[in-house]
């Protein structure tokens, strides 16, 4: 199991409907493991989502004048996928 620092022992309750179901997918010695990867991808969801409140509003006109309008924005968008192929078939090319 990856990870920083050590590890501790808890005590978790949970669903008998739930136990069966993950361990019909994992493997026996495994149930650790695949419980830490679920709670480091939920607490990255939170993180997310906290982010996102957090930083909603921030973006003005104002700010990016440039990017006022959903053509602007699209036209934007387009560019950087542009750059990102271009970029692409060059790292493929070597």
């Amino acid at each position: 199991m990856k990870g920083t620092g050590g590890t501790r022992k808890v005590s978790v309750t949970l669903p008998d409907d739930l136990v069966e179901q993950v361990r019909v997918h994992v493997k026996v010695g495994e149930f650790s493991s695949f419980c830490a990867i679920a709670l480091r991808n939920h607490l990255a969801h939170y993180r997310q989502r906290d982010g996102l409140r957090h930083s909603f509003g921030i973006w003005t006109d104002v700010n990016h004048p440039d990017l006022s309008s959903s053509k602007d924005a699209s036209g934007y968008v387009r560019k950087l996928r542009k750059t990102g192929t271009e970029r692409l078939s060059r790292l493929l090319e070597k």
